[in-house]
């Protein structure tokens, strides 16, 4: 996995991912998913290398932040959860 990756993906969920009701949480990780390749793409990362990065399911990784998103609270940062997540996926 390549670091630029990782750090691109640490930025896109921390600007990306917000508390939802449950019910709306998988197709939001679906419709996320699809943004955050375009973005990638964009940024001129290669897909493999974000596929990489969050151990293949990137549905899957957005969907984990979501769910740990409410139990976070207002007051801590998305960012270090997510890095968890994505270095949770890399194992």
């Amino acid at each position: 996995m390549s670091e630029r990756a990782h750090r691109f993906l640490l930025e896109w969920f921390a600007q990306h991912v917000q508390v939802l009701p449950a019910v709306q949480r998988l197709a939001e990780a679906v419709r996320l998913a699809t943004d955050c390749r375009k973005d990638a793409v964009a940024a001129g990362i290669d897909l493999q290398d974000i596929r990489d990065a969050v151990g293949g399911d990137l549905i899957r990784t957005i969907l984990e932040a979501l769910n740990v998103a409410p139990c976070l609270g207002n007051e801590t940062p998305l960012a270090p959860e997510i890095d968890t997540l994505v270095d949770a996926a890399e194992s």
